[in-house]
């Protein structure tokens, strides 16, 4: 019998990730899988990065790139302009404090594939969808569908939508277990993850929820400096970490909306005063 960790969505947040570690310390695990979005949209990225290395030098891992991990390696030498702002300030924060290792160790790993241990089912393993790092089963209409339809293993993990759940259908099972730092589940103050437990003939998942210390994480977006930086939408994050209700993704979709209405070509061209008023839109 196999007992494995999964894990998806961190976001930087290293307190939620810490309170992951400490439980699996008291339920041991013979390996993590990891899904991808490790940093950004938070203080101290170089703390979540120093206990991922850690990790990795404990546990047996195997882990993907998700699409932000893309962005900064895509913008490693901020080609597309990352500046202090509401749009992409956090972004430009965490891009700053990423080294060269940390960035290598991004591009190294890949974005989705196979994971067959011994005794066990194969896995198929994807961030998004597969084919797709962006791919939101939740957000999509008729996606998970299409995906389970087409796949060719019996068991599919995905993160990226940030909300936990299984699903069978066509005789597969797609596992998602949900956002370890960024839970959207309308509680809040919560860290999400699954434990697979594995025998010859199938893989059964347990989806659980945990606390951490989100009130000295709250604290890290002023202490750090990156609130100054990231601005309204930093308020929207901060506001989703303690009510579970994505502010973060209301704020992006209401701005690419004000981006089209103003006629802009994107979003980070949205002058900063449209963000402000998010601010008693949304309550932030």
């Amino acid at each position: 019998m196999k007992r494995i960790a999964l894990i998806s969505d961190i976001h930087g947040n290293y307190k939620a990730l810490e309170a992951f570690l400490q439980y699996i310390a008291g339920h041991p695990v013979e390996g993590i899988i990891c899904l991808g979005d490790y940093v950004t949209d938070s203080p101290y990225p170089e703390r979540t990065m120093a206990l991922l290395y850690e990790m990795r030098r404990r546990y047996e891992c195997w882990m993907l790139r998700g699409n932000r991990e893309d962005y900064l390696l895509n913008n490693k030498d901020n080609r597309e302009g990352w500046k202090p702002s509401s749009a992409n300030g956090t972004l430009f924060y965490t891009l700053q404090r990423m080294t060269e290792t940390d960035l290598d160790f991004f591009a190294s790993l890949p974005t989705e594939g196979e994971l067959c241990l011994e005794g066990c089912p194969a896995l198929y393993l994807c961030h998004g969808t597969p084919g797709r790092v962006r791919g939101n089963v939740h957000e999509e209409a008729g996606l998970k569908e299409k995906v389970m339809e087409a796949l060719a293993y019996p068991y599919l993990l995905g993160g990226h939508s940030h909300h936990q759940e299984i699903d069978r259908m066509y005789g597969k099972t797609y596992i998602n277990p949900g956002s370890l730092g960024f839970a959207v589940d309308g509680v809040g103050r919560r860290a999400q993850f699954a434990i697979l437990t594995g025998v010859s003939e199938k893989w059964e998942a347990e989806l659980l929820s945990i606390p951490y210390d989100v009130e000295s994480y709250l604290q890290d977006f002023t202490e750090s400096g990156v609130d100054e930086m990231g601005m309204v939408l930093n308020r929207a994050t901060k506001k989703s970490l303690v009510t579970g209700v994505n502010y973060f993704f209301k704020s992006i979709l209401a701005m690419e909306a004000r981006a089209k209405e103003m006629g802009l070509a994107s979003m980070p061209q949205v002058p900063e005063s449209e963000w402000e008023k998010l601010v008693e839109r949304f309550g932030l």
